[in-house]
């Protein structure tokens, strides 16, 4: 554009003062006419300045453009490298915890129903996990009113995407996990020692796709190696009085199947085997032990649907005297008796909603039972029933409970299985459970 421009200049400037002479007849005309030309001719050159000046502005500008550009590159391109090394490197180690009150109400406790219930600090908890040079760590240690504990406590390694291991208090890979309930008390498995239990030994998690997860453990007892601690958050087997069985050399393997049927459909199945010996500290023997059962887990949108079947045995070798037909559970500082042999059956149906009552965002509704079948003598069926909600408002998550039972520990029985006084009763509590969790 500027050769252009200079041309017809040039064009102009030789043209303009041949015409100016023809068309002028006297001097004085055409004195005037050439310095009226020659003002042109400086303004043309002033424009033509003007240009190649805003030209050379233009390029400096795209200098300056593809300088930025180049930059921004640079700058993306080093935030790049850096998540990448984040994601290669995830060093650190986080905290957290729960406070957690507990009122609770109980139609079988004449003074706990004079004074109209009790109202007290239920548990304090610190939680830590994270990764240090790929070694993975989680752990949770627990203070009750009457006694600490650990929960779990484990260090990990992932092998690849696809297996990961976990060495030391892990969860026992057994029926629905994390949990088969949504309620704060669980389903009677629990009480059994097949719902969040935790043990000591190794655990291999293998996922090769997303149809398929594996679990294979072994433990080789409990998570306290002390057998008369009955301090503790998991229920096994802990010796006192003529009760002198404890859990040794544990194997485990679960197989789940997943499903999606499209949208917010999908269901898992699995099959759960559990085999193990029991030590007798008086006959110095070893017994065994072993629980199968199979499980559904059943997603519709907001509903859930938990159904669980499960058979256990215990062949301990007690000295004579002893009755092989009940061992000895304990946790929260109680052992209690159980039926050595029974089936097991739970379900648990539930719905959530998304809510917006100020704090309150979320809240899950629920119906959750158990039924214990005894195939022992001297035995009695043990029946649980929860229902209630949970209700979720920032770091707050508290449960609403009616837990009633019929020989069922914690609702009333003295134990589960047993043909005692106390069998042919229902008991029932109220309990809301507030906890603040960071």
């Amino acid at each position: 554009m500027n050769k252009t421009l200079g041309t017809w200049l040039c064009a102009l400037l030789l043209v303009a003062p041949v015409s100016a002479v023809w068309a002028s007849e006297s001097a004085d005309e055409t004195q005037q006419l050439r310095q009226h030309i020659e003002q042109m001719q400086r303004d043309l050159l002033q424009m033509q300045q003007r240009l190649d000046d805003l030209q050379a502005e233009k390029e400096r500008e795209q200098a300056e453009r593809e300088r930025m550009e180049q930059r921004v590159a640079e700058v993306a391109e080093t935030a790049e490298a850096a998540e990448a090394a984040a994601a290669e490197d995830p060093d650190g180690i986080s905290f957290g915890g729960a406070v957690r009150l507990n009122y609770g109400w109980r139609d079988y406790d004449d003074q706990n129903k004079d004074r109209g219930g009790d109202f007290e600090l239920e548990l304090f908890r610190i939680n830590v996990n994270g990764t240090v040079g790929n070694v993975i760590l989680d752990a949770e240690w627990r203070r009750y009113n009457d006694f600490q504990a650990i929960h779990h406590a484990w260090v990990g390694y992932d092998f690849s995407d696809e297996l990961q291991m976990q060495l030391g208090i892990t969860q026992v890979p057994f029926g629905i996990l994390p949990y088969a309930s949504h309620s704060f008390w669980f389903t009677g498995n629990y009480y059994l020692g097949y719902e969040d239990d935790y043990d000591t030994g190794v655990m291999f998690v293998h996922t090769p796709s997303d149809d398929w997860t594996f679990h294979y453990a072994f433990f080789k007892n409990p998570e306290y190696a002390n057998d008369a601690r009955a301090d503790r958050y998991s229920f096994d087997l802990v010796t006192a009085g003529d009760q002198q069985n404890t859990e040794t050399n544990q194997i485990n393997f679960r197989a789940e199947r997943h499903l999606n049927f499209g949208g917010d459909v999908r269901a898992d199945f699995g099959l759960s085997l559990q085999a193990g010996q029991m030590y007798n500290r008086a006959t110095e023997s070893n017994g065994d032990r072993w629980a199968v059962g199979a499980h559904m887990d059943y997603y519709n949108g907001p509903w859930n649907l938990r159904l669980q079947a499960m058979r256990y045995e215990y062949n301990p070798k007690n000295p004579d005297g002893v009755s092989d037909d009940f061992v000895q559970k304990g946790a929260f500082a109680f052992p209690f008796l159980i039926a050595a042999k029974a089936n097991s059956y739970t379900y648990s149906v539930s719905r959530s909603f998304n809510v917006d009552w100020g704090p309150v965002t979320y809240v899950n509704c629920y119906n959750e039972g158990t039924y214990v079948d005894p195939d022992v003598s001297n035995s009695s069926e043990s029946i649980q029933s929860v229902t209630g909600c949970a209700v979720g408002a920032g770091g707050v998550y508290a449960y609403f409970d009616w837990i009633a039972g019929k020989n069922m520990w914690f609702a009333g029985g003295d134990g589960i299985g047993l043909d005692a006084t106390t069998a042919g009763k229902w008991r029932s509590r109220f309990n809301v459970n507030i906890g603040y969790y960071f």
